[in-house]
């Protein structure tokens, strides 16, 4: 079966209780735990929303072995210098354990209520194709000199350096995401309610890593589904998915978190969280 991940909500919900799911999901064996990067829900404004990074750093801390990351990080909210130094700080808090997700954005209610100019559709794709060029120069840990339209750094350092660098994946349904994800990154991440568009984001995926010399081989396809997707038959959704080529599966928990399901879906068991709390 392929690996499943599960994107944790920040909507709606606690840290304790997350906290509880991200244990319960290292100690069940799935392959790794994910979170949303939004500030406001978009069920209604007043409604709690958990920080992405934040969370992650202190889930980082109460886990050992689980793989995680954002799910995807918005380019809009940080300069991408700001975001390496804060990747750089959660991949030695968890050990290199960190993936790093990356999306263009387009909330913009979300953008305007905090003061910021996310910008059109170009603007947005092309800020996201700068921060895919800077992460891996700064993770390298040398003065790095950038003049892009919208990204400029002068002889920025990011210290230490992360070697090996995180996996970047990109997250989008357009064909000009999936083109940057085959020029730039080492994944890229579709949406199973888009699924009617998968060939035409396929086709561009690989024409984009043909022009970097290389094919699928390694390279990280995953699909975010919703849980109602995976939960009635797992077995045979994965082997739908991996017939279509995707190589993981990351399933978005609802509100509230159904720990008996992270149990009854679980890849693999280990053991059991004991007096963690």
């Amino acid at each position: 079966m392929l690996p499943i991940g599960i994107c944790l909500p920040i909507f709606g919900t606690t840290y304790a209780e997350v906290r509880r799911a991200a244990l319960a999901i290292e100690d069940h064996g799935y392959d790794s735990l994910w979170l949303w990067d939004h500030y406001v829900s978009w069920n209604d404004p007043r409604e709690p929303v958990l920080e992405c990074w934040t969370t992650l750093a202190a889930l980082a801390e109460a886990t050992s072995r689980v793989r995680l990351g954002p799910l995807v990080a918005n380019v809009t909210n940080r300069h991408p210098g700001r975001l390496a130094k804060v990747a750089a700080t959660l991949y030695e808090i968890a050990g290199g354990r960190l993936e790093v997700g990356l999306g263009a954005g387009g909330y913009a209610a979300e953008q305007e209520a905090f003061g910021i100019d996310q910008g059109d559709r170009a603007t947005r794709t092309r800020r996201l194709e700068e921060t895919l060029q800077v992460l891996p120069l700064l993770w390298s840990g040398a003065p790095v000199t950038f003049e892009g339209e919208l990204v400029r750094l002068r002889e920025a350092i990011v210290s230490p350096g992360l070697h090996p660098p995180p996996r970047l994946i990109v997250g989008g349904r357009s064909e000009a995401l999936a083109r940057l994800a085959g020029r730039y990154a080492d994944g890229l991440n579709l949406q199973w309610r888009f699924r009617e568009s998968f060939p035409a984001l396929l086709a561009a995926l690989d024409a984009a890593l043909a022009e970097r010399g290389r094919d699928r081989a390694g390279f990280d396809l995953s699909l975010h589904v919703d849980w109602a997707d995976l939960a009635a038959d797992p077995e045979g959704a994965c082997a739908t998915w991996a017939a279509l080529g995707f190589t993981r599966v990351i399933a978005l928990a609802p509100v509230p978190i159904p720990l008996d399901d992270l149990a009854r879906l679980a890849p693999g068991r280990r053991s059991p969280p004991g007096n963690r709390a």
